[in-house]
């Protein structure tokens, strides 16, 4: 990859005449789909590649983009700039080619760091980047509509589909792009967005920070260091991992918040209350009530993630009626506590949570269900995802699956990883005693399915396929129970 001391000026000048292709290689990842939507709505001309075809794919090929299934050298055509991510190799036949042929090759946080820079528009943007171990997705798709529904037609450029908008990334004309910054590999410390958003670190991507939480606050260190004097952080002071990073950091603009009442933080809330689906407190702005939130999510979780959505929007000039009004039409992220089926008594949640704190957090919302009288049993089917996250963290997953009547764990998914001798779903489940759901997903079904009982409530878990499991299991209540 090169090391461009100004992305925006080297990729603009590949691309001012507008017929010069960007070649995303793995195109229809959530990330790199997002990208080369945001640059084809732009404009720009997109070619791309990927193993297989998916919605993102046809929805980038129905615009225009020129994408080829597998990888082939013969894809790069009439490629000027080449943009991949970490997940690519250096034996990718594309990658070869480009070296080969002198096509420049970038990473993608280098090309969204260069759009959060003002790449293709005359005024520089106020950029807004959310980043933390978990939340991210759910806290930049938050903030985006708070600022859509404000009429400020901002871009928008997450990891996850808005269900509202039905896409991953937007271009809009105004002057706020709201983006997710992924921290898995370390490329966060490129980025200088006017306003960071830290929702929490923890030890994760133990295949890249091979120290731990110490490597993961190192790199958020480095990043802040680098940041622009006038920026602004928005951090969750609740979370023991931000409050080492604000020890180890010196910076000046720091807006804090807390979903614990009692604490010193500029933004809290007080007054919690769960009913169902549902979630309404008070925010509060330097220990003065601004006026009742409600969120159409559950989760202590997703309070904390409003509330540093509702300083960005507030210190970028939005009102708190708009504010208000925004996240109570916010129905969440597609796969985060997404609500898939609920007839017959039974309910059907397709969730992304994948590590063993973001598990906890989805179950202790199915919890509050329970607790409620909504649900009887909550039965949760859980892929891992990739051999070294189960490895790394294997102690905290035995003790993540609280508030559980039933646990089914499938084969692990291994996002191109090798297995790795004693760390796998059946050494899992023999370790915990939980039910080893092994084989394909047609016969991970056949396990699963006579299980299920009106008043249950069916969280399908994980980042990988799992999401395919949940459709199935959703099919057959359709096709068996109406």
């Amino acid at each position: 990859m090169l090391n461009l001391a100004d992305n925006k000026e080297f990729i603009s000048e590949r691309t001012k005449n507008g017929q010069e292709y960007f070649h995303f290689i793995g195109i229809g990842g959530i990330g790199m789909s997002a990208l080369a939507l945001c640059l084809i709505n732009r404009g720009f001309k997109i070619s791309g590649s990927d193993i297989q075809s998916n919605p993102n794919i046809e929805n980038l090929q129905r615009l225009g983009a020129q994408i080829s299934i597998g990888h082939n050298a013969a894809n790069l055509k009439e490629a000027k700039l080449v943009i991949a991510s970490t997940a690519i190799k250096q034996d990718n036949p594309e990658i070869i080619s480009a070296k080969e042929n002198n096509i420049p090759i970038i990473h993608r946080s280098q090309l969204l760091e260069a759009l959060m820079s003002g790449l293709g528009q005359e005024q520089k943007p106020v950029s807004i980047g959310v980043s933390g171990t978990h939340g991210k997705t759910t806290t930049s798709g938050m903030a985006g509509m708070i600022f859509e529904y404000a009429k400020l037609d901002p871009s928008i450029v997450v990891g996850g589909m808005i269900p509202a908008l039905n896409t991953n990334s937007k271009f809009g004309s105004g002057r706020h792009i709201i983006s997710e910054l992924d921290e898995s590999d370390g490329t966060i410390a490129i980025y200088k967005p006017t306003y960071t958003i830290i929702t929490n670190l923890e030890k994760d991507h133990v295949d890249h920070y091979e120290d731990g939480l110490q490597q993961v606050l190192e790199t958020f260190e480095g990043f802040i260091s680098r940041l622009d004097e006038n920026s602004k952080i928005i951090v969750n002071i609740d979370d023991s991992g931000v409050l080492k990073l604000l020890d180890a950091v010196k910076f000046e603009n720091i807006i804090t918040y807390s979903a614990n009442e009692s604490s010193k933080a500029d933004f809290i809330a007080k007054n919690i209350v769960t009913n169902g689906f549902q979630t309404t407190f008070d925010a509060c702005k330097n220990g003065e009530i601004l006026g009742k939130v409600t969120l159409s999510i559950p989760g202590l979780h997703n309070v904390s993630n409003s509330l540093s959505a509702i300083a960005v929007a507030l210190d970028c000039g939005i009102d708190f009626q708009t504010i208000t009004e925004s996240l109570k039409t916010f129905t969440g992220m597609k796969r985060r506590f997404q609500l898939i089926y609920d007839t017959n008594s039974i309910k059907v949640v397709d969730d992304y949570a994948h590590h063993p704190t973001e598990v906890l957090a989805t179950l202790k919302s199915a919890d509050e269900l329970k607790s409620k009288g909504l649900v009887n049993r909550v039965i949760v089917i859980f892929q891992p995802h990739r051999y070294s996250r189960l490895h790394g963290l294997w102690e905290d997953f035995k003790t993540c699956f609280q508030f559980t009547d039933k646990v089914f764990i499938t084969e692990v998914y291994p996002a191109g990883e090798s297995p790795i001798e004693g760390f796998n779903a059946k050494d899992f489940c023999e370790e915990t005693g939980f039910t080893y759901a092994q084989g394909s997903f047609d016969e991970v079904l056949e396990q699963v399915y006579p299980y299920i009982k009106e008043g249950d409530i069916v969280l399908g878990l994980g980042a990988g396929s799992i999401t395919k499991l949940t459709a199935k299991i959703v099919d057959r209540l359709k096709n068996e129970r109406y």
